[in-house]
């Protein structure tokens, strides 16, 4: 996987920090989609499991950003969200954290460094995600983005990941992702709102 892919990746995942949710979820769709096709690009000679693991990757690609769009379809919430931290702030500090990743985590045995730093920053940016948007659509996000990396890695691996190993993680994705859609939609339908800072005030 060339160098200037994984890392456009890295910065759609950035983007999606600075971006309004309509705007994440269009952003962390693509950065998806683009693992798939960077996969699919790579399947000529690596045998026909891996070109099945890497046509699995797309379509999950497809169907998790189809399940996000209908997610965010008709959210608009009655109460408004509490101030985030400053763009400046947000971006900063995911930039940072993700730089900090990829510094720090030992090679692991990836066909490039390229493929380990990013996917690495990846993580950080999934994980900087969720920590710094409040709506509880970004911790979806998050977690896609997160994923994402794991799938950077899976397919950098020689060879790749056995296809069972890829069915099950496309199966459980797509079905965590569904599940939390819908978590998402009740939630707004009783509270109003998806600010997950509003809700935890709530409890008790």
């Amino acid at each position: 996987m060339s160098g200037w892919v994984v890392w456009l990746m890295v910065a759609l995942g950035i983007g999606a920090v600075a971006a309004r949710a309509h705007v994440a979820a269009a952003l962390v769709t693509a950065q998806t989609v683009l693992v798939g096709a960077a996969a699919l690009a790579m399947a000529p000679g690596r045998g026909v499991e891996f070109a099945v693991a890497a046509g699995l990757l797309m379509v999950k690609a497809i169907v998790v950003g189809a399940i996000v769009v209908a997610g965010i379809r008709h959210a608009a919430e009655a109460r408004p969200h509490r101030e985030e931290a400053g763009l400046l702030v947000r971006v900063g500090g995911t930039v940072a954290f993700a730089l900090a990743m990829a510094a720090l985590v030992p090679a692991y045995g990836l066909e490039s460094g390229a493929a380990e730093d990013a996917a690495a920053a990846l993580l950080a940016t999934g994980l900087a995600l969720a920590l710094v948007r409040r709506p509880t659509l970004f911790a979806v996000l998050a977690f896609l983005v997160a994923e994402n990396g794991i799938a950077v890695a899976a397919v950098s691996v020689s060879g790749g990941l056995p296809l069972v190993v890829e069915l099950g993680v496309a199966f459980d994705l797509v079905l965590l992702i569904a599940v939390a859609a819908v978590l998402q939609r009740r939630i707004l339908s009783a509270f109003g709102t998806t600010d997950s800072d509003v809700l935890r005030g709530m409890r008790g």
